[in-house]
């Protein structure tokens, strides 16, 4: 047997084999009382798992993750003695009372010919007595669900790599809680040979990127791909643990950068960190016992030591305001909206928390700190605004910082500077107020601060930061007058009004990219190209298809040299997607080019997707790509009309990318985020079209779970016009041709003129009202009243 002729601490020794008093052969091996691996990976996710965050949870991963590597350790052991166990699996690896691991098992082993890679001096081949000399095939066997690519095969060689291969599928099982393979699925063959898993952040997103390219390089297609030994694997494991450079994704720069901050939490970032680091530590040491002295001697001493303490606190408030300087030009760029500093401010988010947090519990009902606590309460603000899903609590921080600012005595306040941060305030609640579709607030605030900078341009006509605010702030009117449901106000007006807001927001930024030069004339070509986008959805919504080409192709060409100039900036990353994702709704629902649209939806769904992986704490990120990819599932649904051979094909696809945005929209909704409520509107209801004739009762299901979502959104007569439309498509598809025929005027009147689509539907989504003898000829009346508006245009 191998057991008996294999030397390692991690083998369970063989003590004696003979044969008992009726000649029956026996072995005598070590007890070991411990549990498998797979018990201690089931507890580890029955507490959470990676989506549990903190110490106990890490914990738990780290020893998971060492008793793996010492079984990779042990399986190195015996390929260089010649050997391949050929089934590895958490259930075959054994955690002994003290911590020990043991691999177990060695009933398939086989034999292999070693290579150089696994010549030892002095270590023999060990060849299983089952195996003849020389063999290089061994027996075949294994697990579903570990087993390798090639133990599946005919009579091809099993090396080394197979058994990594199965390392690979184990600590798959550890990352998610299931191994890559069900053995119960009838196709699983088929699955392994050809590599068809889930990745591991699929299935649970908190996981590590870089413990995921560890486990599916181990997991290659190609065994020579694979690490190249069990004890590489190991290395990268350990490596991993302690936070080094590991060979399945090796370091860019910037790793090497953040990885040097982690380890020298004082050298980080530059000046500034060391500053704050400076500034903070020795002002709080100091007034920990300078305080306390001081009031004390408030109480027992004299006149002359009051002042003193009066004097420590004045120096006290000068430190305050040298870190809250540094603070605020780190966070400058992110209250601007700017998002390309992302990785190098993501380390100080946690020490901006704790700091603002420390300020408001000491001084927050201070008066003579309130300008300081003010800006305290806009940091805050700003940090939460990327940070945090919870919106309203984000708003109350920048309308406390607002109150504040109004509060401040006359002689403190220098005018100029003053009248900005309160512009800048408001500029943050309005941006915050849209994103929550509470359009009334966010005009509120909005012509609030436009009104203020108007003033201030008189003074300071040349001041770019001044221009840029009232850049900002018409072009975030231009949003609320395109997107706010008609409330008195006809659409017609509403739209030419955003558009003289989109205007003028595109002239100051026009004059701000030829007045500025290097980074900060970048800036402002990033907002320029903004408006060219938003221009481009208005001249949808006026129904002017060749003006809305135009400025989306403008938008696009400035975001796309962007882009190319700096291909890792997530903010140009992030707006290049958008302008990629704007042409593909220019062709799903204006042009009819499909086919174009898929290509344009499908590069900004790769981007998107870098960047969840990147930045998996900012929503903006995932709102985009769940917008994308309901995008790209309505058009692949859509073209199952076109060629009936590939139509199961494309509605597979279609089921596919719907699946994949309902997972980004569900996330969002667990967060709270207002978008995830619309996106799963969209989502459902593309699925109930999907399944309408080969499943009708998951249809209707799926139908009213969509009328739910809209409900959960407000009253229909405050739904936006895309989200009439989905509702048409409910009521068409739960049998009500006359609530389907009234959601659908409503959203043409209010400027959803997106006739092709509309046409596509008519076998899709709305062919109940389409059908319906009464009001089908109705739809087709209402769908060429669109259509020859479009054609006029």
């Amino acid at each position: 047997m191998v057991t008996s002729r294999l030397d390692h601490p991690g083998v369970v020794p063989v003590y004696g084999v003979g044969q008992d008093w009726i000649g029956r052969p026996f072995y005598v091996m070590r007890l070991i009382n411990g549990r498998e691996l797979k018990e201690a990976i089931a507890e580890y996710h029955h507490a959470g798992g990676p989506s549990q965050r903190g110490f106990h949870s890490r914990q738990l991963l780290f020893t998971l993750l060492e008793h793996l590597a010492s079984a990779c350790n042990t399986v190195a052991y015996a390929h260089h003695v010649g050997i391949v166990h050929c089934d590895i699996k958490p259930a075959n690896i054994m955690i002994g009372k003290y911590g020990e691991t043991f691999v177990l098992d060695w009933g398939l082993a086989a034999s292999f010919e070693r290579t150089s890679t696994f010549l030892t001096p002095n270590e023999a081949t060990v060849r299983p007595h089952s195996a003849p000399s020389g063999s290089t095939s061994g027996r075949r066997g294994g697990t579903y669900g570990y087993i390798s690519p090639e133990q599946l095969g005919g009579d091809g060689p099993i090396g080394p790599a197979s058994d990594v291969y199965s390392l690979g599928a184990t600590l798959y099982e550890i990352l998610t809680g299931q191994p890559p393979f069900s053995g119960h699925d009838k196709d699983v063959r088929e699955k392994i040979r050809l590599g068809h898993y889930v990745p591991p952040r699929r299935l649970q997103s908190r996981v590590c990127p870089r413990l995921e390219a560890i486990c599916q390089k181990a997991m290659k297609l190609d065994p020579a791909a694979r690490y190249m030994t069990a004890k590489r694997l190991a290395d990268d494991l350990t490596n991993w643990m302690r936070d080094e450079e590991i060979q399945a994704q090796p370091d860019k720069w910037f790793d090497r950068w953040t990885r040097f901050g982690r380890r020298h939490r004082g050298m980080t970032a530059a000046f500034f960190v060391s500053l704050l680091t400076i500034v903070i530590a020795l002002g709080w040491t100091d007034r920990s016992w300078k305080m306390a002295a001081h009031e004390r001697a408030l109480r027992e001493k004299s006149e002359e030591e009051r002042a003193k303490v009066m004097a420590a606190r004045e120096a006290e408030q000068v430190s305050f305001t040298t870190a809250l300087d540094t603070l605020e030009d780190l966070c400058r760029p992110l209250a601007n909206g700017e998002m390309s500093h992302l990785g190098v401010f993501r380390p100080l988010v946690d020490r901006i928390k704790s700091f603002t947090a420390v300020y408001l519990r000491s001084f927050e009902r201070t008066d003579s700190m309130r300008l300081h606590t003010g800006r305290v309460y806009e940091l805050r603000g700003t940090v939460s605004r990327v940070y945090s899903s919870d919106t309203a609590q984000v708003i109350k921080d920048f309308q406390q910082a607002e109150s504040l600012y109004d509060q401040l005595p006359a002689d403190e306040v220098e005018s100029f500077a003053h009248e900005m941060r309160l512009a800048h305030v408001r500029l943050s609640q309005g941006r915050l107020f849209i994103q929550r579709d509470e359009f009334p607030q966010a005009q509120r605030v909005l012509e609030s601060a436009a009104e203020t900078l108007q003033r201030l341009r008189q003074q300071q006509p040349d001041n770019t930061s001044m221009l840029r605010y009232l850049a900002e702030a018409y072009h975030c009117l231009g949003e609320v007058y395109l997107d706010r449901p008609a409330e008195g106000t006809p659409r017609a007006q509403a739209l030419l009004d955003s558009e003289t807001n989109f205007n003028q927001s595109k002239l100051l930024r026009e004059a701000l990219v030829k007045a500025t030069v290097g980074e900060e004339s970048r800036n402002h070509e990033r907002d320029l190209a903004r408006s060219l986008g938003y221009l481009g959805d208005l001249y949808l919504a006026q129904g002017d298809i060749v003006q809305a080409a135009q400025a989306y192709e403008q938008s696009k060409n400035l975001r796309e040299g962007l882009y190319r100039a700096n291909p890792r900036d997530p903010e140009h990353r992030f707006q290049y997607a958008r302008g990629l994702a704007n042409f593909g709704e220019l062709e799903r629902g204006y042009r009819g080019q499909l086919a174009s649209a898929i290509v344009q939806l499908t590069k900004a769904q790769e981007i998107q997707r870098e960047l969840t992986n990147d930045f998996d704490e900012v929503d903006n990120f995932w709102s985009d790509l769940g917008s994308t990819e309901n995008m790209l599932a309505e058009i692949y649904l859509m073209t199952t009309l076109d060629d009936p051979a590939k139509a199961d094909e494309v509605r597979q696809r279609c089921r596919q990318t719907a699946e994949q945005a309902g997972e980004v929209y569900g996330r969002l909704s667990r967060q709270n985020n207002p978008r995830g409520p619309r996106g799963l509107a969209q989502n459902s209801v593309t699925l109930a079209i999907l399944e309408r004739d080969a499943n009708p009762t998951e249809s209707q299901r799926l139908a009213r779970e969509t009328e739910q979502w809209l409900n959960s959104l407000g009253r229909e007569t405050l739904l936006p016009s895309r989200e009439l439309v989905t509702l048409a498509m409910v009521r068409s598809l739960l049998g009500q041709p006359e609530a389907s025929f009234r959601a659908l005027q409503e959203a043409v009147k209010r400027g959803e003129n997106s006739a092709y689509r509309f046409e596509r539907h008519a076998d899709l989504g709305l062919k109940s009202l389409a059908d319906d003898p009464d009001f089908g000829p109705r739809f087709k009346a209402l769908v060429k009243q669109v259509r020859d508006k479009l054609n006029a245009e």
